[in-house]
């Protein structure tokens, strides 16, 4: 179990050390209530779980240092040129991924880093361990280069979980929503919105974005703070990876329809019951989202068992 440590937003995420290197640590996430329909256009609550984290050490180098990256380049470009032909790697690939994606979608002029993870989040038990890493890869690389517009425009958090998504979803293929990287952008607890009337344009006035990179999001806002007391279980045997169980929903199925939209009304539950300290309201609409997504989604019996 991880107990629900912060739900307030983090005053600083990233510390440069005495060697000059910079360290950007980013909390692992639960989901509360709505979960997943913020991947087809409905709401969601979530926060941080503050007692376990990713954490990316970023050194200046005269080349490209990532753990099962071979062949270290030298410049952004040569990096970036490897990612789009060969692919990212096996050991750390969220990292070139992260890299990669600033300079596709903010032209960012990266110079080479030595960059090193260190993670205490439980690997594909739902506590999203991997964006926590691309936006602890993403800031720290940001305060090196800190007199960037680049650098600058991601202290935005909205903008920082776009651009984490399309890390993890448009580098590497991976199914995913912005749920897990707004929440850890923002810290604390965090009300979600993504339907069509709550969905812009996200960017940047000191930066141009090409067509075809322009990045979404949804509305957001944080919430107060959590009842005390409160945990995630999870259990280590059944881990997997989510991307797969996503991908296997049809959104336009109608069952899958209401059973989202039954969700996204949780999580709006979900979020007037938590600055109204209203436990019992919260815990009905933790209920409902489980009751959603077990109606249409392949739930394990080993996580049906621990949650009952």
């Amino acid at each position: 179990m991880a107990k629900v440590v912060s739900t307030s937003p983090p005053s600083d995420s990233s510390a440069t050390t005495s060697t000059g290197s910079v360290a950007a640590t980013v909390p692992a996430r639960a989901a509360i209530a709505g979960n997943p329909s913020d991947g087809h256009g409905g709401a969601v609550v979530a926060t941080v779980v503050g007692s376990v984290a990713a954490t990316v050490t970023a050194s200046r180098s005269d080349r490209f240092g990532i753990a099962g990256f071979d062949n270290a380049d030298a410049s952004i470009e040569e990096l970036v040129r490897r990612v789009d032909t060969d692919g990212c790697g096996d050991v750390q690939p969220l990292v070139p991924a992260a890299l990669a994606t600033l300079h596709h979608r903010l032209d960012a002029d990266i110079s080479p880093l030595d960059i090193v993870v260190d993670t205490t989040v439980p690997r594909s038990v739902g506590l999203a361990g991997s964006s926590a890493i691309v936006i602890a890869t993403m800031r720290a690389v940001a305060v090196l280069h800190a007199s960037a517009p680049w650098a600058n425009a991601i202290d935005d958090p909205s903008l920082l979980a776009s651009l984490a998504l399309a890390a993890e979803r448009d580098v590497l293929g991976i199914t995913a929503g912005l749920q897990d990287r707004v929440v850890q952008s923002f810290g604390g607890t965090v009300a979600m919105e993504f339907g069509a009337e709550a969905t812009r344009r996200v960017d940047h006035p000191d930066l141009e974005q090409p067509p075809d990179a322009v990045l979404r999001a949804g509305r957001y806002r944080r919430l107060g703070s959590l009842p005390e007391g409160m945990f995630v279980a999870f259990r280590a045997d059944t881990a997997g990876h989510s991307g797969a169980v996503h991908a296997a929903v049809d959104p336009t199925d109608s069952d899958v329809r209401r059973a989202r939209r039954r969700a996204a009304d949780a999580a709006r539950a979900a979020s007037a019951a938590i600055p109204a300290g209203d436990t019992a309201a919260l815990a009905a609409a933790m209920d409902t989202t489980f009751d959603a997504r077990a109606a249409v989604m392949e739930l394990d019996p080993r996580h049906v068992e621990m949650v009952e």
